[in-house]
C-alpha cells in the first residue's frame, strides 16, 4: 500500500427509491455501516480531501493507512444516515455541495435517475461541519463544465467557492467535477478559482504525487459486496473496477 491513498466515491446512502432507473448510486445504510466498520477493523482512518491532499502532495506515503471518503451532490441522507455512522467509527469525510441547490432537490439528474431526492439544507450542512467533516464545492448548478463558455465556467466554479465560504464562514479548498466532465480548460478554471484539489470520476486509487486537480476515485456502488469493497481498497482491482 506504499504511496496509495484510496479516495472512495459515494452519492446517496439509503434504500433504492421506488421508480429509480439507476440503482448503482444508492448504497444501503446497512452496507455502508459494514463498509465503515471494515475500514476501522483493517486499520484505516477515513479522512477529508483536504487532509488527503496534504498527504498526496508531500510525495511520501503516510505512516497511517488512510482512506478519503467523498460524497457527491450533498444529498440529505449524507447527514441523516451517513454522518452518524462516520462518527461511530471515527472517520471524517468530504461532502461536495451544489451551492445554488442547497435545501432543494436534484433537478439536474432527476430525469436520469427517475427520482427526485432532497438535498441537505444549510442547517444540515452546518451539522456536518460541526461534526468535523468538510464541505467541498460542486459548482453552483451541477453544470457540465466542458460545455460552458468562459464567463459561465468561471461563475459556476469560482462562484460556488465564494457562495459556500460566505454562507458557512469557512475555507473551501476542494472541488469535484459534476458528471466527471473536465478538460484542460476546466482544470485551469478550477486552479484559477483558488482550489487546491479536485476529484474526478476516473477509476483508480490515488497515489502520492498525483495531479492534485485530477484525483481518481474508487467507485462504491450498490452492487458491491463487502469482499469487493475490500479488494477495491487493498488490490489493483480498485484501479480498474
Amino acid at each position: 500500500m506504499s504511496g496509495v491513498l484510496p479516495v472512495l466515491m459515494y452519492h446517496s446512502v439509503g434504500p433504492v427509491p421506488r421508480g429509480s432507473r439507476r440503482r448503482a448510486i444508492f448504497v444501503g445504510a446497512r452496507a455502508f455501516e459494514r463498509q465503515m466498520a471494515l475500514l476501522a477493523r483493517c486499520g484505516y482512518r477515513g479522512v477529508t480531501m483536504d487532509e488527503a491532499h496534504a498527504v498526496l502532495q508531500r510525495g511520501t506515503p503516510s505512516r497511517e493507512k488512510l482512506c478519503a471518503l467523498t460524497f457527491d451532490d450533498g444529498f440529505l441522507d449524507n447527514i441523516t444516515t451517513a454522518l452518524p455512522v462516520l462518527r461511530r467509527h471515527g472517520h471524517r469525510a468530504t461532502c461536495y455541495v451544489v451551492s445554488g441547490r442547497i435545501g432543494q432537490r436534484n433537478d439536474w439528474s432527476a430525469d436520469v435517475l427517475g427520482v427526485s431526492l432532497p438535498l441537505a439544507d444549510a442547517g444540515a450542512l452546518r451539522d456536518w461541519v460541526d461534526a468535523g467533516m468538510e464541505l467541498g464545492a460542486h459548482t453552483r448548478t451541477h453544470a457540465r463544465l466542458t460545455t460552458l463558455d468562459k464567463a459561465r465556467l468561471e461563475d459556476e466554479v469560482g462562484g460556488c467557492k465564494r457562495a459556500l465560504e460566505d454562507r458557512f464562514g469557512l475555507r473551501v479548498s476542494q472541488f469535484c467535477y459534476p458528471w466527471g466532465a473536465h478538460d484542460d480548460r476546466v482544470v485551469e478554471a478550477v486552479r484559477n478559482a483558488g482550489f487546491e484539489g479536485a476529484t474526478t470520476t476516473v477509476r483508480g486509487r490515488a497515489r502520492t504525487g498525483v495531479d492534485p486537480l485530477r484525483v481518481p476515485r474508487v467507485h462504491v456502488l450498490n452492487q458491491h459486496h463487502l469482499l469487493q469493497f475490500w479488494l477495491k481498497l487493498e488490490t489493483r482491482y480498485g484501479d480498474r473496477a
